[in-house]
């Protein structure tokens, strides 16, 4: 893919994007995303705003593993649960992340009060990648509020802020928010990213759509302006 030209404007383009932590679609869109960001300007010319979407909001806190995830939202047998899995972990590893093929899977929605607390900071991006890490490559419990609290701390989060998100629902308004938004635009599933509200990509891309993408909103942007 060829090299875009410098845009006319310097007005910053707003990049939406739905996801979930146990997502592993999500998991693998991620560093594409990046990297399609990263290629066309940068945090400089790319805002990009996180929104929480439960993909089980309904399972409780029960921890299963990440074959029970799988069973519980797509269903069929073990075998086929397996299977699935083992295919993301290739595509995962084909682009260099690391995948636990058995990971802790839980009610997420404490995990998403957390990100919004970071988001408030300024640290959401950092607290979705490193969760997300902890949960795919270090098949770490992150539905573990203690674990929500250190990570939400080490990023800057205040500790008495983060541990007040942990005895009360604070954020939790904005979870449901988010995933509202999400139904009413007719969002199914994560990823789903949208382009400075002008057009969408549902499921994961490759960096280069996603490139295409930055450009094509960026482009229809300037021509409106």
């Amino acid at each position: 893919m060829s090299a875009p030209a410098p845009p006319a404007s310097g007005a910053t383009l707003r990049v939406d994007v739905w996801m979930d932590f146990c997502c592993p679609a999500c998991y693998l869109a991620e560093p594409r995303l990046e990297e399609a960001v990263a290629a066309e300007g940068g945090t400089a010319r790319i805002t990009l705003v996180r929104h929480s979407f439960e993909l089980l909001p309904d399972v409780d806190d029960t921890r299963v593993d990440s074959f029970g995830y799988v069973l519980h939202k797509y269903g069929g047998d073990r075998a086929a649960a397996e299977r699935h899995e083992r295919g993301m972990a290739r595509l995962a590893g084909a682009q260099g992340q690391e995948y636990r093929l058995h990971r802790p899977s839980s009610n997420g929605f404490h995990a998403h009060r957390f990100l919004h607390l970071a988001q408030a900071h300024g640290q959401g991006d950092a607290f979705f990648v490193r969760l997300q890490r902890d949960l795919f490559a270090e098949a770490v419990d992150i539905y573990d509020t203690a674990h929500l609290v250190d990570t939400a701390t080490r990023l800057g989060v205040p500790a008495e802020e983060a541990e007040a998100a942990a005895r009360t629902d604070a954020y939790a308004d904005a979870v449901r928010a988010d995933r509202r938004t999400a139904l009413r635009a007719g969002v199914t599933g994560v990823p789903f990213t949208v382009f400075d509200g002008r057009l969408a990509i549902p499921g994961v891309a490759t960096a280069d759509a996603y490139r295409d993408a930055i450009r094509a909103a960026r482009q229809d942007k300037e021509q409106t302006v």
